[in-house]
């Protein structure tokens, strides 16, 4: 996606996280359970705010060639995380706001850039584009704000964020070794995905098919003859 499209979808999005979060209420709120195993909403939240800072240092690297880890450490990650899922939700809502724009000012500077340098995400190790940075952002935030389980699902989000997700999606798990065979159906249109060879087929719409492979969510999906979906490997 280009930088410019992804930015501009991003401030949409950003914005409707910050609705989510200005309509939570009660002290327990934080501490649902997510989407996400063993992570609540707090940790979900502490997560995107810290990503935002890890992915301005992807922009330096971008911009510069100089390697800049998103984060120090795995270990400092997950401490900020959980340090962070810790605290009361006006603060969890300041920061989150401060990080988000902060990211999306430094991310501007690779707008008419050229000799971007390749980067390396954070968790995975993969190397992406310095011109998907403000992609993979957009992905991030989209996701984790279906994640939350406060209103907002995938089916929300932009039709062109989910067709370019559910496309990131199917390229990934379509290269992973543990991927079982399987053939992804569009409902309606009856375009067809195979990965990993083809197999049953599961049947959805696009904002499905992306909650199936990127959370195992199934609510959107269906197998011919009423048999569940396969389990899928993580795919971000």
């Amino acid at each position: 996606m280009a930088p410019e499209r992804a930015l501009e979808l991003l401030a949409d999005a950003d914005a409707g996280l910050q609705r989510t979060l200005a309509a939570a209420s009660g002290g327990s709120w934080l501490a649902e359970p997510s989407v996400c195993t063993g992570w609540s909403r707090g940790h979900v939240l502490a997560h995107l705010a810290r990503n935002a800072d890890a992915l301005q240092r992807l922009v330096d690297w971008a911009l510069t060639g100089v390697q800049r880890p998103a984060y120090d450490s795995l270990e400092a990650r997950n401490r900020d995380i959980e340090e962070g899922a810790t605290r009361q939700l006006a603060e969890v809502r300041e920061d989150l706001a401060r990080s988000s724009e902060a990211f999306a000012v430094k991310a501007r500077e690779l707008l008419g850039a050229s000799d971007l340098a390749l980067v390396r995400t954070g968790s995975s190790g993969l190397t992406l584009p310095g011109d998907q940075v403000p992609w993979a952002r957009l992905r991030e935030v989209t996701l984790h704000h279906a994640d939350l389980r406060a209103g907002f699902t995938v089916a929300d989000a932009p039709t062109e964020v989910v067709v370019h997700a559910l496309a990131e999606a199917r390229a990934k798990l379509g290269a992973h070794p543990n991927c079982p065979p399987v053939t992804l159906v569009v409902s309606g249109s009856g375009e067809r995905w195979l990965l990993a060879g083809g197999g049953p087929e599961v049947h959805g719409a696009p904002a499905g098919l992306l909650a199936w492979l990127a959370r195992g969510l199934t609510d959107g999906v269906a197998v011919p003859g009423g048999d569940r979906p396969p389990a899928l490997p993580p795919w971000g």
